[in-house]
């Protein structure tokens, strides 16, 4: 099958330099942003706007390509799409808040990062290792407007009822920093692509502004999470001294997302390359499209973004181990048989 050009070079069935090195270049912004902060001794907070303008290019940048159409493929599909979805839009929050009640209660600011985290799933890179695990490609990418329609409906009431209990929100605030750092990029985005297209053709949209794109989305994200820090009041050491916490937390919340995803695709007798596919796309994250969320919403919270920031340091390696781990139980174990696999691909003409 050939697969749509937005997608097909996120599937590529390997990790590029770029995304391997990402975790390494998210630390060193968290020190840089930490050393200005303490050189300039927090007198950068009037500066602050400069983390807003930068978040909504992040975010621009995350949505440019993600395709909004395609849901009809998903619902071919329908057991294998009903479980994804209660799976990664029931399951995995509450089993978020619980995991940070049991370890983060003391810290409140850390849990709230850690389910904010965790209630966005991944829009794009999940199918790399969809595609590495031998998994159902095409089932992936259709469920892609499913996961990025959902967060966006499902988001504001998540933060309300989860993370409230934990932080206070005020519900103006709330609702700003979901209009400003999500819809309005996600609609931004969409439009700028379609005109594009139209004006310049597909070509040049999918090539040379696609790459553009992709610069974009990583040094700005860099300048935002230096920006971050550099623009709280005075941070001590203290504040990050929690980050071995952090990462047994998230490492704990994949390992169970990972069991959560497998057991649900043996009980409900999903074949290998279904069961494959949700595992993935259930453990895999989107935590930039949070971080403008949490900067606005918890203002004055640095230790929230922290929390977001530490989640792709650990979700890297643990995907990579989650994809040996499916390709062994590919063969050690017995899988179901889809006598008549639904198509998935586009209908062709």
């Amino acid at each position: 099958m050939n697969l749509p050009a937005p997608a097909s070079d996120t599937a590529a069935g390997r990790l590029s330099i770029r995304d391997e090195a990402k975790p390494f270049i998210l630390i060193g912004a968290i020190v840089a942003g930490f050393a200005i902060n303490r050189l300039a001794d927090g007198a950068l907070t009037d500066y602050g706007w400069l983390v807003q303008v930068g978040l909504f290019a992040v975010v621009f940048s995350i949505m440019a390509f993600v395709e909004i159409k395609g849901v009809g493929r998903a619902f071919r599909n329908t057991k294998s799409t009903a479980l994804a979805v209660t799976t990664n839009f029931v399951l995995v929050p509450l089993f978020a808040w619980t995991l940070g009640w049991l370890i983060l209660h003391n810290h409140p600011d850390l849990w709230a990062g850690v389910i904010l985290y965790t209630l966005t799933p991944c829009i794009g890179w999940y199918l790399i290792f969809i595609d590495l695990a031998k998994g159902n490609l095409e089932w992936g990418l259709a469920m892609l407007p499913i996961d990025i329609t959902l967060q966006i409906v499902l988001l504001p009431l998540y933060l309300w009822l989860l993370i409230g209990k934990v932080i206070p929100i005020q519900p103006l605030v709330l609702i700003r920093s979901v209009a400003i750092f999500l819809l309005l990029p996600f609609a931004a985005a969409y439009a700028v692509r379609i005109l594009l297209t139209r004006w310049r053709g597909r070509d040049f949209t999918y090539g040379p502004y696609k790459h553009a794109i992709s610069e974009v989305k990583l040094w700005a994200l860099v300048i935002v999470v230096t920006a971050i820090f550099a623009t709280q009041h005075t941070l001590e050491g203290a504040d990050i001294s929690n980050v071995a916490l952090i990462i047994a937390t998230i490492t704990l919340f994949f390992i169970g997302l990972f069991t959560i995803a497998l057991t649900v695709g043996r009980v409900f007798k999903l074949d290998y390359p279904d069961t494959a596919a949700m595992v993935f796309e259930v453990s895999a994250r989107n935590s930039e499209s949070v971080i403008g969320i949490a900067a606005v919403a918890f203002a004055g919270h640095p230790l929230v973004i922290v929390a977001i920031l530490i989640g792709p340091v650990v979700e890297l390696p643990v995907l990579i181990a989650l994809t040996k781990t499916m390709l062994h139980l590919r063969h050690r174990w017995t899988w179901p048989t889809t006598p008549a696999t639904p198509d998935l691909s586009p209908a062709q003409g």
